[in-house]
């Protein structure tokens, strides 16, 4: 299966693959895959445990502020903006 690149004119990246006779270089190749997959695997699992603690969406209330923002009545008070990004 290919892959196509979502980038015009991409002459700098290669699509040639060359191989290597030395079977110690594709051991050596073939467990650095196997440690890249490892902490690839460990990542996914940490990212998927941040993102099921993370609060549901209140669609009600999103609706609500696009709706103002829409209709021109949504009001942003400078004072709370201000505090909350000195806060942070």
């Amino acid at each position: 299966m290919r892959i196509a690149l979502n980038v015009p004119n991409t002459p700098d990246i290669s699509t040639d693959r060359t191989s290597t006779s030395s079977a110690s270089t594709e051991s050596t190749s073939g467990a650095s895959q196997v440690d890249k997959f490892s902490t690839d695997s460990v990542s996914l699992n940490s990212l998927s445990a941040q993102a099921l603690q993370l609060p549901e969406v209140r669609h009600d209330k999103v609706d609500q502020v696009r709706q103002q923002i829409a209709d021109g009545s949504y009001k942003v008070d400078a004072q709370k903006t201000a505090a909350a990004m000195l806060a942070a």
